[in-house]
């Protein structure tokens, strides 16, 4: 994996703990929790993919 994809996975996760740092100061905002769980399901989503991405891109050099 190349440091670019390393620091875009390292942002993408970063986002996420935010979110999931939202979800847990949430005060009972049902919407508010439903729309951070949503972004943290898209980002676990957006991860994986691009980990096989970099999964392929490795297994092709």
């Amino acid at each position: 994996m190349t440091d670019e994809q390393k620091g875009y996975l390292q942002a993408l996760s970063d986002v996420r703990s935010w979110h999931r740092w939202e979800i847990s100061q949430s005060l009972g905002g049902a919407r508010t929790m439903e729309a951070h769980e949503s972004a943290v399901a898209w980002l676990d989503l957006l991860i994986a993919t691009k980990k096989q991405h970099a999964s392929e891109d490795e297994a092709e050099r």
